[in-house]
């Protein structure tokens, strides 16, 4: 059993287990109290969270000796409803909370509109839940039990709610035991268990259920023998038809039962743009059913919708197809949908599901509440052109054109209206009108509708024909036109958010770009509050800051940040929040949260799908900023483990061999009758090597001190000659075997700290030494240019390559492992040099002679800037 502690609260996820029945009174509530009173006694935290106030003695005895938690009592429309105080019991914060009744529905007001969310949330907080559920409550068995019982379970929940259980138990009884239970009156008062005993609780109708329930625990606890080398993908179609529910359900169960992906497919074609309101809620609320059964959304444009599911059904390698049928016969020889869509996607298997309440005549186009009349939509327009060509009609009489001639006029207008008609229904209007005034006004006789030649029929037959074909094809390429704008704008927005999102390099200008892109394209106030250790940081808005700058808008967004959910607005929980916020997220890493205001109503299909596609774009550059980061990082600290093997490496070699001499120097001095030139040569080895230990060790301290900001510069006015004397007197002993030029002008004087300047120049002139043959000559020079002093360090050595120049001034970086070997050098001498003289703000650089190397130095010569200054290095 978990234990949960404030520390830790979220850094586990808590165990669900569900008790779970076919039918109330089966003993689930027992059971699970059972099983809290078992897990007190072996020490687990235990509360009670919530029980359903059964009026069974049995049951509430055996809530005895466990703690509960107080309910939280909600007032609406006048009524108190007591409801679990999830607050209560996060402050509590036990190991283990009883939960009854899973699928119950809470009332206004409270946090979450469900309970299983309200466990979720205890769940994320690392808080084990026990809690029961009967089988009509699941949502993807809500047809099934309705076809046997005849009763329509409002409270459902999401199949992945239980299937994600950690443990199911399943709580069976004999239906003879059941029954009996019932009419002693157990389950329910004695009027209630009467009727539920002619309606719900029949023989036939609980063996259904308890055969329903036994099936969903075994299809839940069945063993995989095989993962097959290629998930199946259950592809179910989506559309406002009231049946559409019906089909969503069984075709999750089908993915269910197959252990499949699931995936939901929304055709957007022209009859989008006429949909009803009553249509369009349709439509959301079976999208939002899909997603609560696991299904993959997704929506494509197309006027071909069979050739559509084909083309997707064949990308996304789609097994199975569900559909529904209503009923209608091809006619004509035709092929019926499931004909094309069986020829679009050969490989695919197509379940043609029955919709048996949607009548034969349901049609999108049909339902227009809530829109304006579709014929006076533009008719002024026709109207128009109408009008006009009647004037040209007179202007052309006037002048002698015939009959034939002005027939043609009310032809092309019959034609334009039809272009530019709306609704078939506005064709056939100004057909009818183009023909009467025609008849009426220019056809003989005059002011009648008698034409002498019948041959105008014809015409106008001709005429409604090609007006009805006319208006059909323009009225669908608009359409069309209308989609495939939109569509190629959203593709366009995409691309090019993937494109900026990829080039940003930083959080703050990803946050300030993704805000202002999503505040542009929906029109609407957005806030974006970046993920600050598990807290809200700053927030970034577009447009008016104003609808979140409330207490109570912030709480929904920490809520939404801390559970990895959406909330507010149009979702279960917090819905009385006025902005919708969701995670920016990559699985379980959370980068921020982003809140939208939803004032103006809810967001459309195609809003939500590009607001999701941005969210993960967004997800996605985060994650590779922070990755680029934990790149330089590990750079970093392998850099730090190199220079720290470096150091060790240089420290046994170089350490061991003056510390070996002195030992054993010593150990003669001590053991051995030496003569007074033996202990004279031992002494003087002696302090060599302490010497040179003493040296070293001092770059060392310097270098470190230099590093951490623990050195002020000591300046004053210092005679370079000077300082190269001091140098020569503590430089390697070896320096005699080299023949010395040392050139310094008598104005060679600069504003420096002379301590540090010996340090420079000893270290400069030890690597020349120790870096060239005996006997090659090294040369000093020192001039004044200007408000600067310049000194040359020259060997005749056998010179740097670029290679080596490249890392000459790294601590430990040494010019060539040969001579590592064959000399003592821990590579601090450059790298101290380049500090020291950077610190007294001057340069040093390496180049090359034939033969040989030069270190030139420039540092200034004078400056009140300098004379107080602190460095860093």
């Amino acid at each position: 059993m978990n234990k949960t502690t404030s520390g830790d609260a979220l850094s586990h996820r808590g165990k669900l287990k569900i008790f779970f029945g076919y039918a109330a009174g089966t003993g689930k509530t027992w059971a699970m109290l059972d099983a809290g009173q078992s897990a007190q006694k072996k020490g687990v935290d235990v509360v009670i969270g919530y029980l359903e106030p059964h009026d069974r003695p049995e049951t509430m005895n055996k809530a005895k000796g466990l703690e509960t938690v107080s309910t939280r009592t909600i007032e609406y429309k006048g009524i108190e409803q007591k409801e679990m105080d999830l607050d209560a019991i996060l402050h509590r914060a036990p190991q283990l909370v009883l939960v009854d009744e899973l699928a119950h529905t809470n009332a206004k007001g409270s946090r979450h509109a469900k309970r299983y969310k309200d466990i979720r949330e205890l769940l994320v907080h690392g808080i084990d839940v026990y809690t029961t559920l009967n089988v009509q409550h699941l949502e993807s068995l809500h047809d099934k039990v309705a076809s046997i019982t005849g009763i329509l379970v409002q409270e459902r929940i999401p199949d992945d709610v239980f299937d994600l259980a950690d443990q199911i138990e399943l709580i069976d009884l004999e239906i003879s035991d059941l029954l009996e239970r019932l009419h002693e009156g157990k389950i329910y008062a004695k009027e209630q268990a009467r009727l539920a005993s002619e309606n719900f609780f029949t023989f036939d109708h609980l063996m259904a259920l308890r055969e329903i329930a036994l099936r969903r625990c075994a299809s839940r606890l069945a063993l995989k023998k095989s993962v097959p080398d290629v998930q199946e993908q259950v592809l179910v179609c989506l559309s406002p038809s009231p049946s559409n529910a019906r089909i969503i359900r069984s075709a999750s169960e089908m993915a269910r039962a197959f252990d499949a992906n699931f995936l939901a497919l929304y055709i957007q074609g022209p009859e989008h743009l006429e949909m009803s309101d009553e249509d369009k809620a349709r439509l959301q609320e079976n999208i939002r059913l899909a997603d609560r059964l696991g299904a993959s959304v997704e929506s494509v444009y197309g006027e071909d919708i069979a050739k559509e599911i084909g083309s997707f059904a064949n990308s996304m390698r789609v097994s199975k197809i569900v559909i529904g049928r209503q009923g209608r016969k091809s006619a004509f020889g035709r092929r019926s949908f499931a004909e094309k869509l069986a020829a679009s996607a050969p490989q695919a298997q197509i379940f043609i599901l029955p919709d048996p309440d949607v009548s034969p005549s349901y049609s999108l186009t049909r339902s227009n509440k809530g829109h304006t009349n579709p014929f006076l939509d533009g008719i002024g327009l026709l109207l128009g052109v109408l009008v006009c060509v009647v004037a040209i009609a007179i202007v052309l009489e006037a002048f002698g054109f015939s009959q034939a001639n002005l027939l043609a006029i009310f032809i092309l207008a019959d034609f334009l209206c039809a272009l530019f008609a709306r609704h078939w229904l506005q064709a056939l209007f100004s057909w009818g009108l183009c023909v009467f005034i025609f008849g009426y006004r220019f056809a003989h006789p005059v002011s009648s509708l008698i034409m002498f030649d019948r041959g105008y029929l014809v015409v106008f037959g001709v005429m409604l024909i090609l007006s009805l074909l006319v208006s059909k094809l323009s009225i669908r390429l608009r359409a069309q036109a209308s989609i495939s704008e939109e569509a190629a704008l959203q593709n366009a927005l995409l691309y090019q958010a993937s494109q900026k999102l990829q080039s940003l390099v930083t959080r703050s200008a990803i946050e300030n770009y993704l805000v202002q892109e999503i505040g542009d394209f929906m029109d609407r106030p957005v806030v974006l509050y970046p993920n600050a250790q598990d807290s809200l940081a700053k927030p970034v808005f577009s447009k008016d800051p104003g609808p979140f700058l409330n207490t109570k808008e912030q709480a929904v967004a920490l809520w939404t940040l801390k559970n990895n959910r959406r909330a507010g607005a149009g979702t279960d929980t917090l819905s009385g929040a006025r902005g919708l916020y969701l995670a920016i997220r990559r699985e379980k890493k959370i980068f921020g949260v982003l809140g939208i205001d939803m004032k103006n109503g809810p967001l459309s299909p195609n809003q939500n799908i590009v607001l999701l596609s941005l969210l993960n774009q967004a997800a996605l550059a985060f994650e590779n900023i922070e990755i680029a980061k934990e790149k330089e990082e590990a750079a970093w600290l392998a850099h730090q483990q190199q220079l720290k093997a470096s150091l060790l490496r240089s420290i046994s070699h170089d350490l061991r061999t003056p510390l070996t001499t002195i030992k054993a120097s010593a150990d003669l001095l001590s053991c051995c009758e030496l003569s007074q030139v033996q202990q004279s040569r031992l002494a003087k080895s002696i302090s060599e090597e302490a010497s040179w230990l003493k040296d070293t060790v001092e770059n060392l301290l310097l270098l470190s001190r230099l590093d951490h900001d623990e050195v002020r510069l000591d300046k004053e006015m210092v005679d370079l000659d000077e300082v190269v004397h001091q140098a020569l007197a503590h430089v390697n002993l070896n320096v005699k075997k080299h023949p010395l030029q040392i050139e310094i002008g008598p104005d060679c004087v600069g504003f420096l700290d002379g301590r540090l300047m010996v340090q420079v120049m000893m270290n400069l002139i030890n690597n020349a030494i120790l870096h060239t043959p005996e006997g090659t000559p090294i040369q000093i020079q020192g001039m004044k240019k200007e408000e600067r002093v310049v000194v040359d360090v020259i060997d005749e050595g056998p010179g740097i390559d670029d290679k080596q120049r490249a890392c000459l001034f790294e601590p430990f970086a040494q010019k060539s492992s040969v001579f590592a070997d064959g000399s003592r050098s821990m590579g601090l001498g450059l790298s101290l040099v380049k500090s020291i003289v950077e610190a007294h703000h001057g340069t040093i650089t390496c180049l090359n002679r034939d033969p040989g190397t030069c270190f030139h130095i420039e540092l200034p010569a004078v400056g009140e800037e300098y004379e107080t200054s602190d460095f860093k290095y």
